[in-house]
C-alpha cells in the first residue's frame, strides 16, 4: 500500500533551497498558469457586478437579423435534436440554413423533410463531401442575416444561449463571440469526465480570464457567432483543417474583438476513448503550430504591416505558458531523475498531490462562477480528479509534443482527412 506521507516526511528533511530547485518546473511555469488566471476570474465573479444591458442596447439587438448555419456530414442522427434546441431559444431566429455535406446515412432526406416542417429555412445537399469549412462557407454565402451563427449538428443549447450569445455584439468593434462548451456525454466512460474536467477548466474559467485581457484567440467551430460585416471584410473560413481558429487570427489581425459570452452554454459530445482523444487532439495541436508559426508567424516581426503588439503578447503568452511547458517537461523528467535518481519517484509523487490540490481548487472555483451543473454531475466527475492531474500533465503533454513535432518536421497538417485532399489543398500552408 503507498503512504502518501512518506514524500514529504522525505522533502521536509531538505533546506527550503533544495526544495525550490526540486519543483521549478511547477513553480515557474505551472503556478501562474493556475493561481493569476482562476484567482483573476474568482476576484472578477466575487467583486465586479455584470452590467445589465440598457433599453437602447436590447432594442439594438433585437432589430438584428440571426442567421444560424450547421454544416455537417452523416448527421441524420443528431440534427433532429439540434434543432429542437434552436426551436426552444428565447431570441426569435431568422434563417436557419442546414449544409448536408456529401452523407451517406439519410441525412438528406432529414433535412428536406423537416425544412417541409417549417424548422429549416433553406436546406442545400453537396453531392460529394467537401469538408465542414467549405461547407459552411456554402451556408454562410446563403444566408441574410447580419449576425451569421455557426453551429455543429451534434450540439444542443440551453434555452437562452443565442440570446446570450449576441449580447457582446453591442460593442461595435466586436467581430465574433464564442460561448462555454460543456461535455454532454461526460457518463459514457472515464475519458469523457476528464474531458469534462478539462472542459470547465479551460473553456469556462481560461476563456473567462483571456476575455479579461481581450486575448481570446479562437472563437469555436462548435458554436460561435460572427458579425457580417467582420467577414465580409475578412473572408470567410479556409478550406483546411483548424478553420475557427485561422478566421479568429484573422479577425484579431483585421483588429476586431472576439468576446467571450459566458452566459451562453452549448453543450457537444467529446471522445470517448483514448485513442479518439488523442486523434483529436493532435489535429487540433499541429493546427495550432501551423497557423500560429506559418500563417501568422510576422506577428513576430515588429517591421510587417501588420505587427501589432497585443497579437505579439498574445503569442507570447501562448509561447511560455503552451509551447514551453510542454517541450519543457520531458527535459525535467530527465533532470530529475538524473539528479536525484531514486528520490526521483517521491518527488514526482508530490508533485501529482500538488497538481491534485490545484486541479481541485480549479474544479471548485468552476463550479462557483459558472453555476450550472447539477450535484448529481458534479459527484460523478469529482472521483476522476484523483487521475485527471496524471493523464493531462504526462500523456496529454506528451501527445501534444509529438502533435508539434509532427507538424513542425513532417507538416502533418497536409495530410489531415478533416477536409478531402482536394479541397484541403486551397488552403494556405506555407
Amino acid at each position: 500500500m503507498i503512504d502518501l506521507a512518506a514524500p514529504f516526511v522525505m522533502l521536509g528533511n531538505f533546506e527550503w533551497l533544495a526544495l525550490l530547485s526540486m519543483f521549478w518546473f511547477m513553480i515557474v511555469l505551472e503556478l501562474p498558469r493556475y493561481t493569476l488566471a482562476f484567482g483573476a476570474v474568482l476576484a472578477r465573479a466575487l467583486f465586479v457586478r455584470e452590467r445589465k444591458l440598457t433599453a437602447a442596447e436590447r432594442a439594438y439587438l433585437d432589430s438584428l437579423k440571426l442567421s444560424v448555419v450547421i454544416a455537417g456530414h452523416n448527421e441524420a442522427h443528431a440534427i433532429g435534436k439540434c434543432l429542437r434546441s434552436l426551436g426552444e431559444q428565447t431570441r426569435r431566429i431568422d434563417e436557419i440554413i442546414v449544409v448536408d455535406d456529401g452523407s451517406t446515412d439519410d441525412m438528406r432526406d432529414v433535412i428536406n423533410e423537416l425544412r417541409r416542417q417549417g424548422l429549416i429555412t433553406t436546406a442545400i445537399s453537396n453531392q460529394v463531401r467537401c469538408g465542414k469549412p467549405a461547407s459552411t462557407n456554402l451556408g454562410i454565402g446563403a444566408s441574410t442575416g447580419d449576425i451569421v451563427i455557426n453551429l455543429d449538428a451534434d450540439c444542443s443549447l440551453d434555452r437562452d444561449a443565442i440570446e446570450k450569445l449576441i449580447e457582446p455584439f453591442v460593442e461595435g468593434h466586436v467581430g465574433a463571440t464564442c460561448s462555454p462548451i460543456a461535455v454532454r456525454n461526460h457518463d459514457s466512460s472515464a475519458v469523457t469526465r476528464w474531458q469534462a474536467i478539462e472542459y470547465l477548466q479551460s473553456i469556462c474559467l481560461g476563456k473567462r480570464a483571456l476575455d479579461m485581457l481581450g486575448l481570446v484567440v479562437c472563437a469555436s467551430g462548435a458554436f460561435s457567432a460572427f458579425r457580417r460585416e467582420a467577414l465580409d471584410q475578412v473572408g470567410m473560413l479556409s478550406a483546411g483543417s483548424g478553420e475557427d481558429f485561422e478566421l479568429t487570427m484573422r479577425l484579431r489581425r483585421a483588429g476586431w474583438r472576439i468576446a467571450f459570452a459566458d452566459q451562453s452554454w452549448c453543450f457537444t459530445d467529446v471522445p470517448e476513448t483514448v485513442a479518439a482523444l488523442t486523434r483529436q487532439r493532435r489535429r487540433w495541436d499541429r493546427d495550432t503550430i501551423r497557423i500560429r508559426f506559418r500563417l501568422f508567424r510576422s506577428v513576430f516581426n515588429p517591421f510587417a504591416r501588420s505587427f501589432s503588439p497585443i497579437e505579439t503578447g498574445e503569442q507570447i503568452e501562448w509561447c511560455v505558458l503552451n509551447l514551453l511547458t510542454t517541450a519543457a517537461f520531458p527535459i525535467y523528467l530527465v533532470w530529475l531523475f538524473y539528479i536525484y535518481a531514486g528520490a526521483a519517484l517521491p518527488i514526482l509523487l508530490s508533485v501529482a498531490l500538488v497538481y491534485l490540490v490545484l486541479d481541485t481548487i480549479g474544479f471548485g472555483i468552476a463550479l462557483f462562477v459558472t453555476r450550472r451543473f447539477c450535484a448529481a454531475t458534479i459527484w460523478s466527475l469529482v472521483p476522476y480528479l484523483l487521475t485527471f492531474g496524471l493523464i493531462y500533465a504526462v500523456l496529454m503533454r506528451c501527445v501534444r509534443l509529438y502533435a508539434y513535432l509532427e507538424e513542425w518536421v513532417w507538416f502533418a497538417s497536409r495530410n489531415d482527412p478533416y477536409s478531402p485532399r482536394r479541397v484541403a489543398a486551397q488552403a494556405q500552408f506555407s
